[in-house]
């Protein structure tokens, strides 16, 4: 895999869904080395840009759960699976009693690392 200074920017958006969380809050963003690895090495190849949102619900200690790619731009390039890939390394804080806190985490991948890292 073509490791590259991929930069990205992450947002975590209250998804409309019933029972939805009023607000996601980021615990833990990945790492920058661990979003270079990330970056698919489809894209890679063409230094081409783009961007997945996952549809997740967050789980009692702040993980997401039971992912889904919600959407993924441009199509066969691997940025839907490179998302899912960094589940394990995102935390946001933990949601309160009786929230059903589902959640869209949209990210940009981007093969130059000029651009800045922007998390909402």
């Amino acid at each position: 895999m073509d490791l590259i200074a991929a930069s990205l920017l992450l947002q975590a958006a209250t998804a409309s869904l019933p029972g939805e969380v009023a607000e996601a809050r980021w615990k833990r963003v990945p790492s920058a080395y661990e979003r270079a690895l990330a970056y698919p090495s489809q894209a890679s190849k063409t230094r081409t840009a783009g961007q997945a949102t996952l549809k997740c619900k967050i789980n009692d200690i702040g993980a997401p759960a039971h992912c889904s790619v919600h959407s993924e731009a441009p199509a066969g390039y691997g940025f839907g699976k490179a998302l899912m890939s960094l589940r394990s390394k995102m935390r946001f804080h933990a949601p309160k009693a009786g929230e059903d806190p589902w959640v869209l985490i949209a990210v940009r991948f981007d093969p130059d690392p000029r651009k800045a890292l922007l998390i909402h």
